[in-house]
């Protein structure tokens, strides 16, 4: 290889030659990459704006100047130049995996590839360092060496066209395709010159205009804006939002006044219509709207204001506050379990006629009307739902509840009257609690007695029985054997003469053998006793 910088030699031949290798059909740099797999790679590929005729496959395709000498061949060349090497020689070494880039001093920029090197041309500069084409982007002059990483796309220009490179490692040698930068496809709007990608996520929905012409796109896709003149406005949420309202003062049907605070839950139904008729794109001046639909928002806050207030309006303080009353005894005589005893039943048959009797003294409203009729009831809460939403779907929102947090009279010493009677009665509740809790211990225990003593009753009831049954066996078995009935009336006789049971008799001067004659003696055992020795 001569590199004596001739014009007509074969150095500059090569140089000049095109960039794709020999025998290598172009098609082959549109071999079957699968690097571009995801939407914004599939939608840019589906509009043609990928190039791909400057990738390679691999670093063995790259056009880069190969090694033309060896250590040995330097050091010789050194000696034999002598003074003269360091103004007419270049001896340099390229590292594996990397590049030298240098200028032939006629206008040409040259990459070499790893590798010794020797150049004999006092005219060409040779960069001090090696380039790693991995890990950076070699760019001299009229020569690239581009790496685009996996989620970036390489943005170039080429006389005023874009041109978008895939992720790979492309080459190219033009004095009119200049690398610009690379974008990370990560970002949710990404401007590629004249072109704008769009990646919307689910529960929003974007606002584009085209030429003037509103256009929405849908959530969950990734899109391409194909002009310059259609252009992105705003990300619009679908998804629930949830505000505080502030605390408005609102009258009641008696004409108290009220410091009510609350939240409202809402989404826009119809983005269309609530883009169209609410939101901001542009200003006055003409200049691009910024920001979300601020101007949609106040709307939706102020129109649930008014419904709220509409609502308080419908609603007598008087009333609610005693329907809340009564819902608290309620609840409190709902909770008591009373003893399974007449005396329970017949105090809590008294105390619920007592209830309908104070109940009826209550004016107009009937229980159940009390019970519903208050400031949190749902029912009437639904209503100022609805009448928000007469007004706020003519611009494609949707109210789905307002929810009271608080509400309190304005007048302080209303406030006060309201915290002592409060407290009254809860005192009275407790007191009324205590005295049931003491009246039910009282009823336990005396129930309690009255078993124990039918249990003591019952078991003495039964030995008796037990007795009586077993002296009456004994008995039938003595009357079946002589032999016990002999015995039975010896120890009967051995009794009598002990006197026991009878103190009245006594014997003197007889023998046990006598004892026979002298109970059948008349004139010695008279009345009953004769009978029953008899017996």
């Amino acid at each position: 290889m001569n590199f004596n910088g001739g014009g007509d030699g074969t150095f500059m031949d090569k140089l000049q030659a095109p960039l794709i290798p020999n025998g290598i059909n172009q098609d082959h740099f549109r071999g079957d990459f699968s690097m571009e797999d995801s939407p914004s790679y599939e939608v840019l590929s589906r509009h043609n704006l990928l190039t791909t005729k400057y990738r390679v496959s691999s670093e063995q395709d790259l056009q880069l100047i190969g090694p033309n000498s060896t250590r040995w061949k330097n050091v010789l060349s050194t000696m034999l130049y002598g003074p003269f090497s360091c103004c007419i020689l270049n001896n340099f070494e390229v590292s594996s995996g990397c590049v030298r880039t240098g200028a032939d001093g006629r206008g040409n920029f040259l990459m070499f590839g790893p590798g010794v090197h020797q150049i004999v041309d006092p005219f060409y500069s040779i960069g001090r360092y090696d380039i790693n084409f991995a890990r950076e982007n070699v760019l001299i002059g009229d020569r690239n060496i581009v790496t685009v990483d996996q989620g970036f796309i390489g943005y170039c220009t080429e006389r005023g066209q874009p041109v978008l490179l895939p992720p790979g490692m492309h080459q190219w040698q033009s004095q009119t395709l200049k690398f610009r930068s690379l974008i990370d496809l990560n970002e949710p709007v990404i401007r590629l010159g004249p072109w704008t990608l769009l990646t919307i996520d689910q529960g929003y929905m974007a606002v584009t205009q085209d030429n003037g012409k509103q256009v929405i796109l849908d959530g969950g896709s990734v899109y391409l804006l194909t002009h310059r003149n259609w252009k992105f406005e705003k990300f619009v949420s679908i998804k629930i939002q949830t505000n505080e309202l502030k605390r408005i003062e609102a009258a009641s049907a008696d004409n108290v006044i009220m410091l009510v605070d609350a939240t409202v839950l809402w989404r826009i139904r119809d983005v269309e219509t609530a883009v169209r008729m609410a939101a901001e794109t542009m200003t006055p001046d003409g200049s691009k709207a910024t920001g979300d639909i601020l101007k949609s928002r106040n709307d939706v806050l102020k129109q649930a204001e008014a419904s709220l207030a509409f609502f308080i309006g419908t609603i007598n303080f008087s009333d609610s506050m005693a329907a809340a009353a009564f819902n608290q005894r309620a609840k409190s005589e709902s909770q008591q379990q009373p003893a399974d005893t007449s005396f329970v039943a017949a105090v809590n048959v008294q105390a619920v006629e007592e209830t309908k009797d104070d109940d009826a003294n209550l004016p107009t409203q009937n229980i159940a009307e009390q019970e519903v009729f208050n400031l949190y009831n749902n029912e009437k809460l639904r209503d100022a739902v609805a009448h928000a939403n007469e007004i706020t779907s003519s611009y494609g929102v949707e109210v789905i509840s307002i929810n009271i947090i608080s509400a309190i009279p304005k007048d302080e010493q209303l406030q006060a009257s309201l915290a002592k009677g409060a407290v009254a009665a809860a005192e009275a509740q407790m007191m009324e609690t205590s005295a049931q809790g003491k009246g039910r211990a009282i009823e336990i225990e005396a129930a309690a007695k009255a078993k124990q003593t039918m249990i003591l009753a019952q078991a003495d009831a039964d030995a008796a029985v037990l007795r009586a049954k077993g002296a009456k066996d004994a008995a039938d078995l003595l009357a079946e054997n002589k032999v016990s009935v002999e015995l039975a009336k010896i120890e009967r006789t051995g009794q009598a003469i002990a006197g026991k049971g009878n103190h009245a008799s006594f014997f003197f001067g007889s023998n046990p053998d006598q004892f026979a004659k002298l109970l059948s003696n008349g004139s010695v055992i008279h009345g009953p006793f004769a009978e029953d020795s008899v017996k």
